[in-house]
């Protein structure tokens, strides 16, 4: 789908040319300063990027829609870092957020989720490879990696202690929206009074 068809013109509304049409997600940034997170966060992701372009344009809020299993933590904290950076507040709207996306979406300055929205957090994943030494080094990132995501989840409010973060993450953690909440991952549901307010 394609917007908008029509423009004002010297004060007349213009069907503009098929050329100067643009997509849905390029009409809800320059209209609504909405950005998406779908699909697995790696560094192709250009949303971090546009994050400092809309802060540098003004320092509205900005809204991040985020539907995703997760992906590379490297960048997943450059993405929080980011968030943090900017001037404009950057609100969370959470569709399904699995293992890294949860953190983004905990990191938002207010963060609301779907009425049927999932999140998940687990333990850090990845691959090693090597010899025992390469294995010693590759077992320090990942512990490093640990730190990380709990330090991440405490600033944003989950009131545990480290263990206990520990303990609930070892396995799959699914929480649905009431539990997200509760546990500090998030603030709202997404209501149709909300989301109007959001888009005056």
């Amino acid at each position: 789908m394609l917007y908008p068809r029509i423009i004002e013109l010297n004060g007349k509304e213009t069907l503009v040319e098929s050329s100067q049409m643009c997509a849905y997600r390029e009409h809800m940034t320059q209209k609504h300063r909405a950005l998406f997170v779908g699909g697995v966060i790696s560094a192709n992701d250009e949303s971090r990027h546009l994050l400092l372009a809309l802060d540098s344009m003004s320092h509205e809020p900005i809204t991040l829609f985020i539907a995703s299993p997760g992906g590379d933590l490297d960048v997943t904290f450059l993405f929080i870092d980011t968030m943090k950076l900017i001037q404009s507040p950057v609100i969370t709207i959470g569709e399904f957020c699995a293992s890294a996306a949860c953190l983004i979406l905990a990191s938002g300055t207010k963060r609301y989720l779907y009425p049927h929205a999932k999140t998940m957090l687990h333990l850090a994943t990845g691959q090693m490879g090597g010899d025992y030494k390469d294995f010693a080094i590759q077992h320090r990132l990942m512990v490093n990696y640990q730190n990380k995501i709990i330090d991440i989840l405490i600033e944003a409010g989950v009131k545990k202690s480290r263990e206990e973060i520990l303990i609930d993450i070892d396995r799959d953690f699914w929480l649905e929206p009431p539990d997200a909440i509760l546990y500090g991952l998030a603030d709202e549901i997404l209501t149709k009074e909300i989301w109007e307010e959001m888009i005056k």
